[in-house]
């Protein structure tokens, strides 16, 4: 999970008013109170247009970032998205 994590991490720090918090055996990213990532384990998902979609920890790491900006843009309100999101 750490390296994942850890790339997770890198990839949130771009996009504006996210946090990350610890959900008991989950850690979980979100945007002004929306969770837009969640690593449970070895399990990452992420939300997607038809619900939340698991990443594979072998994925290309752009992939993975693309995968995370998307999240965010889903999770996001309509404000922050249009002061500029990321």
């Amino acid at each position: 999970m750490t390296d994942m994590l850890d790339h997770i991490r890198e990839a949130v720090k771009v996009l504006p008013a996210t946090e990350e918090r610890d959900a008991g055996e989950a850690t979980v990213f979100s945007v002004e109170g929306n969770d837009f990532v969640r690593i449970v384990g070895d399990s990452t998902t992420v939300r997607g247009d038809d619900g939340w979609m698991e990443i594979d920890a072998d994925s290309d790491p752009v992939a993975v970032e693309d995968a995370v900006a998307h999240a965010w843009e889903l999770a996001a309100p309509r404000g922050l998205l249009e002061a500029g999101g990321r």
